[in-house]
């Protein structure tokens, strides 16, 4: 980052009046957060001037300290309000001295940040990096908020997840994509659409991305492995609380996003939150299933609705409910056919997550065959080398499910990736796009897509009726 460039400025003049005067502090900064995206975060000349004034106080004032006396500055910057300041010292000041020193700092005027805040450590005749070990009162911010993240509970979890992805990460991502140049329009003015949503309320993330062309365009507009488009929809999602889903996106987009991008920086952080997210829920669910494993069922669906006043979205939560409760019923002999009861179930499961690979029952060879390529879901991704060819077979069962947003972005991560395949999977994600309601991408492309999609249509017919499942169960 050019951050870091003009940070090495302010070394090297340190450096250099640290060897000509023997009596200036050695000056180091360390950044415990946000320094890779200071290029939408901070005015970059303006900030490095303020910091400097901080490291010029320290080399003006800290002059008659003796190098054994070790002092330590947490400077956290603010987006509107004044800059945060801690003091750190070892051996101890007096109270009377860092009071002053502190009261000092303060009245530097530090620029305010765009978007989040931005920490930094100085240390003055210490090392970096030594924070916790010099200074045994200092709390490191960044891994204090990741500290209450762990120890948080369920419910506390989800909430922290949601601001995250509202407050910190769709304000860095669409900051990104409006500063892109004018000719990726569709970069550019997805990114627009993103600043301008307020995500706190209730939005409709298909709405905001699969039935919008600009989220298409800028997919296709983005380099080969920078992710940042279908990665503001999944933190779209995770600001809507759908934790499942946005997980279903997780697992592929970060297989083929570069670890060198934004996104990839925070796909990485979310993927981390949900697995400690998800530890917690399976305990909690496994709790039920126990109950209900002892015919318990009352206590079973009474430890599933706990769970649901905390997440309301999990998939798995919903489907282990209407287990218990249609086999508290059976075990009553209350219902013979449990069809309406998993009609009105499944119905909620599939909207937190349209790829759950659970289904009941099947009534005819068509409900058969879904049936049987929802479970096929969990054969895939067994072989890595096998990676690009699972893709195309998870999009093709996406499609089949009817979960189009979902398949689209496969199939163009295959056109992208797999040269062999590039025409069938490009064809199946104009496909798919035209099935979601979104027309407008395929404009972009030749070709004769009425008669495309209906082969397509022809070709997955014929799948299905020549599949053995199906017909064991013709209608």
């Amino acid at each position: 980052m050019k951050l870091r460039i003009f940070i090495s400025l302010i070394f090297l003049m340190i450096n250099f009046f640290v060897f000509s005067q023997e009596k200036e502090p050695e000056i180091e900064i360390n950044f415990l957060e946000n320094d890779n995206i200071d290029d939408v975060n901070i005015n970059r000349e303006e900030f490095i001037k303020s910091i400097g004034l901080i490291t010029d106080y320290c080399k003006n004032n800290l002059k008659s300290f003796p190098e054994s006396q070790k002092i330590g500055i947490l400077l956290i910057a603010h987006k509107s309000e004044k800059a945060s300041i801690k003091c750190y010292s070892n051996p101890k000041l007096s109270n009377e001295l860092q009071t002053k020193l502190l009261n000092e700092l303060l009245k530097i005027k530090i620029e305010n940040t765009k978007i989040v805040d931005f920490p930094i450590f100085i240390s003055i005749n210490s090392k970096n990096e030594e924070e916790t070990k010099i200074f045994e009162d200092f709390i490191n911010p960044v891994k204090q908020k990741l500290i209450e993240y762990e120890k948080a509970n369920l419910e506390t979890k989800f909430k922290l997840n949601k601001e995250f992805a509202i407050n910190e990460v769709l304000p860095v991502l669409s900051a990104y994509q409006i500063i892109v140049d004018d000719k990726f329009e569709g970069v550019k003015n997805f990114g627009r659409l993103i600043v301008q949503t307020n995500f706190s309320k209730s939005q409709n993330i298909n709405d905001l991305t699969t039935k919008n062309n600009y989220y298409w365009r800028g997919c296709m507009e983005m380099e080969k492995g920078n992710q940042l488009i279908p990665t503001t929809k999944i933190f779209g999602l995770v600001s809507q609380g759908e934790l499942d889903y946005s997980k279903k996106y997780i697992e592929i987009i970060r297989m083929y996003s570069d670890p060198k991008t934004i996104s990839s920086y925070y796909l990485e952080k979310l993927n981390y939150r949900i697995k400690l997210f998800e530890e917690e829920l399976n305990v909690e669910i496994n709790k039920g299933i126990i109950e209900h494993d002892k015919e318990n069922y009352d206590k079973a669906i009474s430890i599933y609705n706990g769970i649901l006043k905390k997440y309301p979205n999990s998939s798995w939560t919903l489907y282990e409910k209407y287990y218990s409760e249609n086999a508290k019923k059976l075990s009553k002999k209350d219902v013979k056919d449990n069809r309406s009861d998993w009609d009105l179930a499944k119905i909620e499961i599939y909207k937190h997550n349209p790829l759950y690979n659970m289904d009941v029952r099947a009534s005819n060879g068509s409900e058969a065959y879904l049936m049987f390529r929802r479970q096929e879901i969990g054969k895939l991704f067994k072989n890595k080398d096998e990676r690009l060819k699972d893709i195309y077979k998870y999009a093709e069962i996406a499609t089949d499910l009817g979960v189009y947003d979902f398949a689209a972005q496969l199939f163009w991560i295959s056109a992208t990736f797999d040269k062999e395949n590039y025409k069938k999977a490009l064809d199946n994600y104009l496909y798919s796009l035209d099935k979601s309601g979104e027309v407008e991408t395929k404009k972009y492309f030749k070709g004769d897509f009425e008669k495309t999609f209906k082969e397509i249509n022809e070709k997955k017919e014929s799948e299905m009726k020549k599949s053995s499942i199906y017909n064991s169960m013709k209608n």
